[in-house]
């Protein structure tokens, strides 16, 4: 339980430090923090039961739903929260592996890993088509 708190502090100290480098408003900056760990900690919790990729997607579901909401409630462009939230999400060390094999010259590795880092961010593209989907059909139906 410890460890699941620390890695919630610690995805939302990540979060806010993006979002202050992509220069969100000072108003929402801690904000985003909220967003970003609540999604870590759904991965956290549910990557011991899926694979990366689908624990990924779960988790970018629950950012993405979460973005909006915060989006309507603080009157924000949704991308406040997105861009910063799915910061601890992008596949980076992936990619770093893949161009470390690439240059080693083992090229299935640097196969797999090329592979796991496009499937981890299309999960992250597909939460969000996904929530977006959804919420519009959502408000088209209440129409």
């Amino acid at each position: 339980m410890m460890n699941v708190i620390l890695q919630g502090i610690a995805a939302y100290i990540i979060t806010v430090t993006a979002a202050i480098l992509v220069e969100a408003p000072k108003s929402l900056i801690f904000k985003t923090g909220f967003c970003g760990a609540f999604g870590y900690i759904v991965y956290y919790l549910i990557l011991p039961y899926l694979n990366m990729i689908s624990a990924t997607l779960l988790a970018c579901i629950v950012i993405s739903m979460t973005g909006q909401i915060f989006a309507r409630l603080f009157k924000a462009p949704v991308t406040i929260f997105y861009i910063p939230s799915f910061f601890t999400l992008v596949p980076g060390a992936a990619i770093y592996r893949t161009a470390f094999y690439l240059i080693q010259g083992d090229s299935e590795k640097m196969s797999y890993h090329f592979i796991q880092t496009l499937l981890i961010a299309g999960a992250i593209a597909l939460s969000v088509f996904i929530v977006d989907s959804f919420l519009e059909i959502y408000h088209h139906l209440k129409r």
